[in-house]
């Protein structure tokens, strides 16, 4: 009955990946600081993959994978008001409305994310008009530079009304990155099979990765309708209990609880996602676990 977007994880790896990233367009603009010294301080945070995605212009970066420690995805933020991530394309679709730039995305082989919904103000995207949208992968539900900035980096609020709706939304976790200080504060951990863009995408497009601000996925499975989940800190730790949060229909808190791992047993929710938060506020949001006969693509 529910689909668990986390039940075959073999095979491959966990890519910690960043797809928001403004670097290399020169001074007095987002992306001040050189390529080269973005990539280097993402390696030392230890990213797999990056995306520079430069406000309407494509930046060709395929050539800075040389030592094969951090693969480069393309794409463009697309900048009229609210903005979007369009990822796999190497063109900028500014020209084009929202929708007719999702068309071209997917035309192009990429996904679409809509990029902080609260920004400067609770619904800097206006959910009737995310309603109307079709074709989009996701949104990002933390960006960590709009708490330097105005709004609300979260998003939760937006997602749960989505998947409330009907549509299979997914959650992404972006730095959104201008300056050294943003590196690492948000990020999203994929499971993919594969060192490519198409690997990539298979697995986010299933919702095989989490958003995350410092805690990683050890497991979530399901078996008779019985949700178990355990997160932990990505270095080694003795830390090993965490405050868990499931989250289902409207947003509802449905259960609480603290320890080593979470049960929770589903009960005709239409989905039920997990917020998982350390000691040190470091929170883990997974995807829905869902009903299909509710929940469809955006």
């Amino acid at each position: 009955m529910y689909i668990n977007p986390y039940e075959n994880l073999s095979g491959g790896e966990w890519y910690k990946t960043n797809f928001h990233t403004h670097a290399g367009t020169g001074p007095n603009t987002c992306g001040a600081n050189p390529i080269d010294i973005v990539l280097k301080e993402y390696k030392t945070l230890g990213y797999n993959a990056i995306c520079i995605s430069n406000h309407d212009l494509y930046t060709d970066t395929i050539s800075y994978d040389t030592d094969g420690k951090l693969f480069m995805i393309q794409g463009v933020e697309y900048s009229n008001d609210p903005h979007m991530l369009t990822i796999g394309v190497k063109r900028s679709l500014h020209q084009l409305s929202h929708q007719d730039a999702i068309n071209a995305t997917l035309e192009d082989g990429g996904f679409t994310i809509l990029c902080h919904p609260n920004w400067i103000r609770k619904e800097y995207w206006k959910w009737d008009d995310v309603d109307k949208l079709t074709g989009y992968l996701g949104i990002e539900v933390i960006n960590m530079l709009i708490y330097r900035l105005s709004g609300s980096g979260l998003a939760t609020d937006l997602w749960d009304h989505l998947l409330t709706s009907g549509k299979l939304v997914f959650g992404f976790g972006n730095d959104d990155f201008h300056t050294i200080s943003d590196a690492g504060r948000s990020c999203n951990y994929i499971y993919s099979t594969e060192r490519s863009f198409d690997g990539i995408k298979r697995a986010v497009s299933s919702g095989c990765f989490t958003a995350s601000t410092g805690l990683i996925l050890k497991y979530l499975d399901l078996k008779d309708d019985i949700i178990t989940v355990k997160a932990a800190y990505p270095k080694n730790t003795y830390i090993n209990k965490f405050t868990y949060k499931f989250i289902t229909d409207g947003g509802k808190l449905s259960s609480i609880s603290y320890g080593e791992e979470a049960v929770f047993k589903l009960n005709d929710e239409k989905y039920a996602r997990v917020e998982v938060m350390g000691e040190n506020g470091a929170t883990l949001f997974t995807q829905p676990v869902y009903n299909p006969e509710f929940l469809k693509k955006a």
